[in-house]
């Protein structure tokens, strides 16, 4: 995936000199109407698909003793017989939708492309929009303006009291009110051009407090459970707005977020400051697992890493394994399944031990759940597969 560049990487500049000088941002609440009334197609129903369980899937989640899976073209599909039989649900948008997360056996989030956040209070089978990039592009231009005025007012302070020794930070807070305006005007554009950036993950770690994250920096949160999503990049180093690609929680206010060219933050005040580990991999990092005495995080050619300390310090963990990890979860008994590129299955257990599966299509594969009888479902670039024992590779 592309990285943010040019423009974006100027504006990030600003947004870091900011951050040291200015006090913290008030949360901005964006009450312009969602896009139901946009002529966009994306915001219109799906099709209706024969066989949606064979369509791009690319997250799938239990909902009770239900599985819900999200993909391609706005595709839900909903089973409730182990992954055997799949139908589609009622979903407002056919944006492709990137992954689900279920808090109790009813309340539900999905995210994905054109910024959209989709909510279900009955275990999947019908959806109604909570949020979308319509409002998150007007968040981060509002964003970009109160940082902006910001840094004009210590731009015009310090002149009026600068002595020959503050040279050097006029000129680095010019420079920085300087890519403030480009940033607003950046942002001002994208209001124009639509939505376009998707959300990659979403995470509920209550009926109410939630995030989303995803592309170019994007981080969002809810108190309400999903009502009203506020911008939440304040306190986070990314200056280059790479993408995130998963968020993940551990016990009380623990949270873990894993992104584009390695980055791993850990937070201890669930979302309000991040800490970056660095220096860990160079490689997009697309999952986070938290186990109870681990947690794991795993990325491009089957690197991974484990932390046994709440994240302060990580190891790498040898996988014998060169394709991509796109997804994972943890099983009923506390094993951590792993699957990616090539139709590879990864089990491993705390004491490090690893077994290795290959499913026969050789798909592609981007999460993998348990169903409520045990069996272990997959989804990925064709749709629902099911790991059989008989597929392990010696």
């Amino acid at each position: 995936m592309q990285s943010g560049a040019g423009s974006l990487a100027s504006a990030s500049l600003f947004l870091a000199v900011a951050l040291l000088l200015s006090a913290a941002t008030p949360a901005l609440a964006v009450d312009e109407p969602l896009a139901q009334e946009s002529e966009d197609l994306v915001f219109r129903s799906p099709a209706v698909f024969s066989s949606p369980q064979g369509m791009q899937l690319n997250d799938v989640a239990r909902a009770g003793t239900r599985l819900v899976a999200v993909g391609e073209r706005g595709v839900i599909v909903l089973s409730e017989d182990n992954g055997l039989n799949w139908s589609q649900a009622q979903v407002p948008v056919s944006a492709t939708l990137t992954a689900v997360t279920f808090v109790n056996d009813r309340l539900g989030w999905a995210v994905g492309h054109a910024g959209v956040i989709l909510h279900s209070s009955d275990a999947g089978s019908s959806w109604e929009l909570q949020f979308d990039g319509y409002r998150a592009n007007i968040a981060y231009r509002d964003y970009t303006q109160v940082k902006r005025e910001q840094l004009e007012a210590e731009v015009a302070a310090l002149e009026a009291q600068a002595g020959p020794d503050d040279t050097e930070l006029l000129d680095d807070m010019a420079y920085a009110l300087e890519d403030a305006v480009f940033a607003q005007e950046d942002a001002q554009d994208a209001i124009a051009t639509g939505p376009a950036d998707p959300f990659l993950d979403v995470l509920f770690v209550s009926e109410s407090q939630g995030y989303a994250v995803g592309a170019y920096g994007m981080l969002y949160r809810t108190n309400d459970g999903g009502k009203q999503w506020q911008l939440a990049i304040e306190d986070i180093d990314n200056i280059d707005r790479f993408h995130y690609y998963a968020i993940a929680a551990g016990n009380a206010n623990t949270l873990f977020l894993s992104g584009e060219a390695g980055l791993l933050y850990v937070s201890s005040d669930a979302g309000a400051t991040w800490t970056r580990i660095p220096d860990l991999y160079d490689g997009s990092l697309f999952g986070v697992i938290v186990a109870t005495d681990e947690v794991m995080t795993f990325g491009l050619r089957g690197n991974s890493f484990v932390s046994s300390d709440a994240g302060v310090s990580w190891q790498k963990r040898e996988t014998d394994q060169s394709y991509s990890l796109y997804g994972g979860s943890l099983l009923d008994d506390g094993r951590a399944a792993l699957v990616g590129a090539g139709g590879s299955v990864l089990l491993l257990d705390d004491s490090g031990q690893v077994k290795r599966y290959s499913h026969p299509s050789r798909s592609t594969f981007s999460s993998v759940a348990q169903a409520s009888d045990g069996s272990v479902v997959l989804v990925g670039m064709d749709g629902v597969g099911r790991l059989d024992e008989a597929e392990q590779l010696q």
